[in-house]
């Protein structure tokens, strides 16, 4: 319950999110961090996909508009 208290914590969470996910002796715990920090590069990868789709037909005609026209 008290790990799950300090991973609430804004800045101090994801700091001892990386530090229990590898240190200690604790293997259940390890991977439980590392599962959650897997977890955290898909769902920050997915963002980061979808606000490129949305940018999609901006950037396009920004393409478009630096091929000189004939």
């Amino acid at each position: 319950m008290w790990m799950m208290f300090v991973t609430a914590l804004p800045c101090i969470g994801l700091i001892m999110i990386f530090v229990w996910a590898f240190t200690g002796e604790n293997e259940s715990r390890k991977n439980y961090f590392r599962a959650m920090l897997a977890w955290f590069g898909v769902a920050v990868a997915l963002i980061v996909m979808l606000a490129l789709i949305g940018q999609l037909p901006a950037l396009k005609q920004q393409l478009q508009d630096l091929v000189p026209k004939k």
